[in-house]
């Protein structure tokens, strides 16, 4: 029954998961247009974006206190918000800490669109072999940020890039299921 619960609250706002992925693919060609200001605009982006996700998680985790374990999502959302507000305030330290936290977050990213693949596939939806397709590229673009961190910057924008585009598609993929359920 939780399953179901989850699914028709993630259909009426699919739209987000649209935007979020519209978003990703553009931030992706554009780290590739512009490499030398990417690095720098990357580490500024992943902080605010940490920020984001911060108030996120906090809305979500109020929204839905009567699920069990409610209290982590609130936790991991105010743990977002305060290492988003420490990178924006150092972003010497974020450019130092870029790929690390790029890297973990696309992790957490692809794992993610694997594990709401499987879901999609549960509830019979479209696409979800894409989603899982996008959210493996991605945790593979997120292991070679972390182990790699210094082969290059130039190596960090392509794998950050290629991550953003393949968790877009991911994204933008998942949000017309969710939009149109077979």
């Amino acid at each position: 029954m939780e399953t179901t619960e989850t699914y028709s609250i993630s259909h009426r706002h699919w739209w987000v998961m649209l935007i979020i992925g519209i978003l990703s693919i553009l931030c992706g060609i554009w780290v590739f247009r512009n490499p030398v200001e990417s690095y720098f605009a990357l580490a500024v982006y992943f902080s605010i974006m940490f920020i984001f996700y911060g108030i996120g998680e906090i809305i979500n985790a109020f929204a839905n206190q009567r699920y069990r374990n409610w209290g982590w999502g609130l936790a991991v959302g105010i743990l977002d918000l305060l290492v988003g507000f420490l990178l924006i305030g150092n972003l010497a330290w974020a450019a130092d800490l870029l790929p690390f936290v790029a890297g973990f977050m696309l992790m957490f990213v692809g794992i993610s669109f694997i594990g709401q693949s499987g879901q999609m596939k549960s509830l019979h939806l479209s696409h979800w072999g894409w989603v899982l397709t996008g959210g493996i590229l991605t945790l593979i673009f997120a292991f070679l940020i972390i182990f790699h961190p210094l082969f290059g910057i130039f190596n960090l924008i392509v794998w950050t890039g290629l991550a953003f585009i393949f968790g877009g598609l991911s994204a933008v993929l998942y949000a017309i299921s969710l939009k149109r359920p077979e």
